[in-house]
């Protein structure tokens, strides 16, 4: 789409989740969030063509001010907002600000590092930014738009929280924004459905992975029984019913192995899902309890033959995971809640390996079922195991998945692909 503004560069101001530390390449940082990846993959495709500033928090050993790739990173302090956090008093404050509505979470309130967003807008490099692109952060909507009134706003989101927070208020600030973007069209139609006033800002942009990165060389051949699962280890991530479902694909094929890949850390259910109605995340409730679901995952693992799992939870960063999506023949997505857009079934899928995955949320969008892999019901560890044994028991099938798969990520998720669409709906706003 040619327009006035695709001729010239833009100036763009990007605004990362200040609760996240930032180090580029975000992809060797194993401490780092998907949505972190995603937004600094997005910075630095748009850095080839336009100006960018990356707004995130400072941590020590950092520099201020910092360029790579052509993005210049402003780090902003959160020592403020992280204090206040920790103090009844300010919770009390944010009781006081909701008093008209029901209690809200804490990273609702308009107070959830507003110190941080202050100083943002104060910078003048932000002064006369064409475009300012913020992650998650409702709240810094109408900070930004008070201080900005010529920019355009667009809140990406990551998550599900403009449908689970107070109605009303969200209403209230995404008014605010010309542009509300989901990481798929799973959660655009979601905001769209509550807020129907507002459907024509709401669209998506996939998220992506880097294809020539992920590509599997032809003198790598992946191992005939090898499952492979990245993820956090975490209640919603499902891996307790892939564990069940492992079992019984390991009395038909005894030599199957299973890989588990990602950090233990679950997070608090009222955090992750404050207003769910979710019976497949109401079920496992009891699980996000401190200490539970670990002790849930050791007896069950517990079961299994001596060396039929590998589990490795400590220090893997994205870009270290590329040998073990080589490796595998299968990459299983158990996840029982909705998710956003997760990005490691796309990585499989670059990767050239077929997907067996869950068909909540998004996942049917990024896996075409029956050609790159196969979507069952949530929470079924019966229907997961007949997938994988389906894939198992028919390598001309794996093989023509796996194919499907790599061409399915090369046409929908590439980089390239996403920035060009996000491009596209900065120019829209612009015209």
């Amino acid at each position: 789409m040619a327009t006035a503004y695709s001729k010239r560069k833009l100036n763009i101001a990007i605004i990362f989740m200040p609760i996240n530390e930032v180090r580029p390449p975000v992809s060797l940082n194993s401490l780092a969030s998907s949505g972190d990846l995603v937004l600094d993959e997005l910075a630095r495709g748009l850095a080839r063509s336009h100006d960018v500033i990356a707004y995130c928090a400072s941590r020590e050993g950092q520099q201020k001010v910092e360029r790579f790739d052509g993005v210049e990173y402003r780090r902003i302090s959160t020592w403020l907002d992280t204090r206040l956090l920790h103090r009844r008093k300010f919770r009390r404050m944010t009781d006081l600000v909701y008093w008209r509505s029901r209690p809200q979470p804490l990273n609702n309130s308009p107070l959830w590092y507003r110190n941080f967003i202050r100083q943002v807008v104060r910078d003048p490099a932000l002064q006369g930014c064409d475009i300012v692109h913020i992650m998650n952060i409702s709240q810094f909507v109408p900070v930004v738009r008070a201080r900005l009134p010529k920019s355009r706003i667009v809140l990406h989101m990551h998550c599900q929280w403009l449908e689970q927070f107070d109605a009303a208020i969200i209403e209230r600030r995404i008014n605010g924004a010309d542009l509300v973007l989901g990481v798929s069209d799973f959660i655009a139609a979601g905001v769209r459905r509550r807020f129907p006033s507002l459907a024509q800002r709401c669209t998506h942009v996939y998220n992506g992975a880097d294809i020539a990165l992920f590509a599997r060389s032809r003198d790598v051949q992946p191992e005939p029984k090898q499952l492979l699962y990245v993820g956090r280890v975490a209640p919603e991530k499902g891996v307790h019913v892939l564990l069940d479902a492992f079992q019984i694909v390991l009395a038909e094929h005894p030599d199957a192995h299973l890989e588990l890949i990602g950090p233990e850390r679950v997070f608090p259910r009222e955090v992750l899902f404050p207003a769910c109605d979710d019976p497949h995340v109401l079920e496992i409730e009891p699980y996000f309890q401190p200490g539970a679901y670990a002790q849930l995952l050791r007896a069950k693992v517990s079961e299994f033959p001596s060396g039929s799992i590998s589990f490795l939870n400590n220090g893997v960063k994205f870009i270290d995971l590329i040998p073990y999506y080589h490796s595998a023949s299968i990459f299983v997505f158990p996840s029982v809640c909705e998710e956003a857009c997760p990005l490691a079934p796309i990585e499989a899928m670059a990767a050239g390996t077929p997907v067996v995955a869950t068909r909540g949320g998004p996942l049917p969008e990024i896996v075409e079922e029956g050609r790159s892999g196969l979507l069952v019901e949530r929470s079924d560890p019966q229907a997961l195991a007949d997938a994988i044994l389906q894939l198992l028991s028919n390598p001309d099938q794996r093989d023509a998945m796996a194919q499907a798969a790599l061409q399915r990520a090369s046409t929908m998720f590439s980089w390239d692909r996403i920035v060009e669409e996000l491009l596209a709906e900065y120019e829209r706003l612009l015209v």
